[in-house]
């Protein structure tokens, strides 16, 4: 082990950040590629040596953010380099991301995150437990519910560096109605109770731990500036936590902030305008507000703000964020538009299209991804917050055979293994009801391969027997229904009884580990992932 005498009082770095004359905050335009842009410039100020760009972290907002800086430094990498640290500030692995740079030597440890489906569960509870107390029950779906939109709002109030407590001085009875007040009296109950439930388990939330690592990261960064460089870059959220460590980035000696698309053609009257003012309320749905609130909690004006003067390969034409700007301009001075030049409001390459149905839309930006990768060596992207329309422009890609790489991933229940996770959930909570058995035992993935042909064989003969009266709940309603009936009936529930006699242990032993009275979720997972073997045997759990 090797130690090292701590620094005397006198050898401390006497860092200040008043001697920085000006904040290092820059801006990229929007008709610019961000991550190629940033690269480029980073790779003009750091890249001369071989560790030049070892040696510095870049700060990002998210994994996805991370992915395309990587992508663009392995566009512009003429020989092997070795990447900077690429730091996602929204990972909830944070502390293990900055390594070195949080001291996790310290004394000051900051205690471990709760799991958040672990918090729903325990909020839910207390839900249920106080709503029980009223007399006015609840089932757990609806507790789940209830915990999810708690949850949410205690990690915005966090973010926001609010107290939870705050909620319970608020006067609102003039304002809401009677449901309304039950439900901020049961948050209130809540708030009281939460608290006692993390001490009582030594953990936090995870949204007051990232401010807590927040805070300690800016504290020791103010008074020891790392030696390498330190780049923020793309990160848009006004939260204060965040908004110190900007803060105290942007006046290191190696520091920069680098923002998107920072509006720096409208003017100061309209600049104020999105902050409002003691006439006039914030205009907190504007494009440019958060970035408004990030500069002042950095304590940084619009004008100290420069360009970030590298540029791209895959630039648009500068005239662009000139007509961004005009478009995205506050309600109050769109009645200025027709008194622009022409110059102003172009958007070249820009096609506007309106579509009759999500369908339609869908099929329309198919075609154009189709159409633009039939030019060689040229790439597309869709950038679209609509969930749903992104998944129906990849079904549609697949048609055709091109593979689209959603960067959002893929939902677990969208897949094949998560859709037969779900259609055997779903059979026992229904208690082996004719359409979930049924939907289960029809699966894909379900005895796929040499077999499936006699299997489905045996799922018709069962489909058939079962097509009339429901049986019973559960195994035993449904072994009962395939014993009897009209002689007339028993002919089709007989040639189907032999072969559901063969597979019904399965179910019989999933069904019975599961009614016992205390099970852990291990225990619930284990026997699913039994059955879901036998169903489907290893090559369920191949791949993705």
């Amino acid at each position: 082990m090797l130690a090292r005498r701590p620094p005397s009082r006198q050898q401390k770095p006497s860092f200040s950040m008043d001697k920085r004359p000006q904040p290092a905050v820059f801006t990229i335009p929007p008709h610019r590629a961000f991550a190629d842009a940033l690269v480029a410039g980073i790779l003009d100020q750091f890249g001369d040596s071989q560790l030049g760009l070892a040696r510095g972290a870049i700060l990002l907002p998210n994994n996805r953010a991370v992915l395309a800086v990587r992508d663009a430094f392995v566009r512009q990498a003429e020989k092997g380099l070795l990447l900077p640290r690429l730091i996602p500030i929204g990972d909830e692995d944070l502390d293990a991301r900055l390594g070195a740079a949080l001291d996790p030597m310290s004394a000051d440890v900051v205690p471990p995150a709760i799991d958040p489906l672990h918090r729903q569960l325990i909020i839910a509870k207390l839900i249920q437990t106080e709503r029980a107390l009223a007399r006015d029950p609840i089932d757990a779906a609806e507790a789940m519910r209830l915990a999810a939109d708690f949850a949410r709002t205690l990690d915005q109030l966090i973010v926001e560096g609010v107290s939870p407590k705050a909620l319970q001085t608020l006067d609102l009875a003039t304002e809401l109605s009677a449901h309304w007040q039950v439900s901020l009296k049961l948050m209130s109950i809540v708030l009281d109770q939460w608290p006692e439930e993390l001490a009582q388990r030594g953990l936090i939330d995870l949204t007051e731990r990232r401010n807590r690592l927040f805070a300690r990261l800016a504290g020791r960064w103010a008074d020891a500036p790392p030696k390498g460089f330190v780049i923020a870059a793309g990160v848009s959220t006004g939260a204060p936590a965040v908004a110190d460590v900007l803060r105290v980035i942007a006046r290191l000696p190696r520091g920069q902030v680098v923002l998107a698309g920072l509006d720096q053609h409208m003017t100061d009257e309209e600049w104020d305008e999105i902050a409002g003012g003691e006439h006039s309320a914030a205009i907190d749905t504007h494009p440019q507000f958060h970035l408004r609130l990030l500069l002042d909690r950095m304590g940084v004006a619009r004008g100290e703000v420069r360009l970030w003067r590298r540029a791209s390969d895959h630039d648009a034409p500068p005239q662009r964020s000139r007509a961004l700007s005009r478009a995205m301009q506050a309600p109050k001075y769109t009645k200025l538009w027709h008194k622009l030049e022409t110059r102003e409001l172009r958007l070249s390459n820009v096609t506007a299209l309106e579509c009759q149905t999500p369908g339609h839309e869908a099929q329309t930006i198919a075609l154009a991804l189709r159409a633009a990768l039939d030019v060689p060596a040229q790439t597309v992207a869709l950038v679209t917050p609509d969930r749903d329309l992104a998944r129906r422009v990849v079904a549609l890609l697949a048609r055709w055979g091109i593979s689209a790489d959603d960067s959002a991933g893929i939902p677990l229940s969208d897949t094949l293994i998560g859709g037969l996770i779900l259609a055997l959930t779903n059979a026992v909570v229904n208690d082996f009801a004719p359409v979930s058995l049924l939907a289960l035992l029809k699966h894909p993935l379900v005895m796929a391969g040499e077999g499936r042909l006699t299997w489905l064989d045996g799922v018709r003969s069962l489909d058939m027997a079962l097509r009339g009266p429901r049986p019973a709940p559960g195994l035993d309603g449904l072994d009962t229904y395939l014993r009897s009936g009209s002689p007339r009936e028993q002919v089709v529930r007989k040639a189907a009884l032999g072969w559901w006699c063969l597979e019904e242990p399965v179910f019989a032993t999933l069904n019975a580990t599961l009614s016992e009275r205390y099970l852990s979720l291990p225990q619930v997972l284990n026997a699913l992932s039994m059955a879901l073997t036998h169903l489907g045997g290893d090559d369920i759990w191949a791949g993705a």
